[in-house]
């Protein structure tokens, strides 16, 4: 069943499953064919009596042994990776990350780890913009900067977010898991909210750690509008994936502090987020405030870079047709199948 892009307070999330549905890296599933059925020999009733083979010969004609079967129940990431069966051609958004129902929601100590590191790293760049401030002048420098990189974190995350939506799969080179992971969310939604902090948000904080560290190398010789514009845009765009967890959880589940931000509109809402899974998934992009969605989507932005795209390389994405199954939100276990 698919469901409504925005429902009830009481109806749009429900008890939290009995298991946990989560993007994660498995095997591509293969099924092999069986061999086919041999021709059947010449009927040799008037020819001479064949020569004894010869063992090469012998071996050559035995028959192929049978492939192993896939077990009964078995899942995805059960599936033994086959040395004989012939080249099968993937079929067309075919993802080597699938849905695991049995991955871990809890945060290790390697993602509070890399977490931690980078948001501190971030942290010390943008203090050290604040201990350059030296000013009136200055104090307008970095309000200006935060208020810009809060600005500009939300239309990234709109781009980024309509980029992994449309185009490439989850074998795509470096964004692959990503993509998976969105394209994943549109049939589950409910489970960003069930992952703790920061197993919800290392796989931004994680790469994210890099820039970061740039950043506070270079942070002693650079101005306090680049420091605290820098340091703030960075740390918004990964923590953009948590505003986009709050965004699909009921206003009981929240602290009343995200909530008041929520309803001011500084972070998204429930209800500006809730418009975004509808198929096919063509609109509302940005998840950090959500200010850009009405400006991107009233003047058609994504739709001319979505031709532009296709004129010069023949690429449609994929919110020109209506989504397949794996694709169509399913309904969550437990919840209610009346209408």
């Amino acid at each position: 069943m698919q469901a409504a892009a925005v429902e009830d307070e009481d109806d749009f999330m429900l008890p939290m499953p009995p298991r946990m549905a989560v993007i994660a890296a498995a095997s591509v599933e293969t099924v092999e064919a069986p061999a086919a059925p041999a021709a059947a020999p010449v009927a040799a009733a008037a020819a001479p009596a064949a020569e004894p083979a010869t063992p090469a010969a012998a071996a050559a004609a035995a028959p192929a042994g049978d492939f192993t079967a896939r077990p009964a129940g078995a899942t995805v990431t059960d599936a033994q990776a086959s040395t004989s069966a012939p080249e099968v051609l993937p079929k067309a958004h075919s993802s080597k990350f699938v849905v695991d129902e049995n991955e871990n929601l809890k945060s290790t100590p390697e993602m509070r780890a890399w977490t931690g590191v980078s948001i501190a790293m971030m942290g010390a760049t943008f203090a050290e913009a604040v201990n350059k401030v030296n000013g009136f002048d200055d104090v307008v420098s970095l309000g200006a900067a935060v208020f810009m990189a809060y600005v500009m974190a939300d239309l990234g995350t709109g781009v980024y977010h309509w980029g992994v939506d449309n185009y490439g799969d989850g074998n795509t080179p470096v964004f692959g898991r990503q993509i998976a992971a969105f394209q994943g969310h549109h049939q589950r939604p409910w489970t960003i909210t069930q992952r703790e902090f920061a197993n919800n948000l290392h796989q931004v904080f994680q790469p994210a750690a890099y820039p970061a560290a740039g950043l506070l190398a270079i942070c002693p010789s650079m101005s306090v509008g680049w420091n605290a514009w820098a340091s703030s845009f960075l740390f918004l765009v990964c923590m953009s994936q948590q505003f986009h967890a709050w965004s699909h959880m009921k206003k009981s589940e929240l602290h009343p502090v995200v909530v008041a931000l929520q309803d001011a509109n500084v972070l998204i809402s429930r209800k500006a987020h809730g418009a975004h899974h509808r198929a096919p998934f063509e609109g509302n992009y940005c998840i950090v405030s959500g200010w850009w969605n009405d400006i991107l989507d009233r003047s058609n932005f994504f739709r001319k870079a979505e031709k532009f795209i296709f004129h010069y390389t023949g690429i449609e994405p994929r919110c020109w047709e209506m989504p397949t199954e794996d694709w169509k939100e399913l309904e969550r276990p437990g919840a209610s199948t009346s209408a």
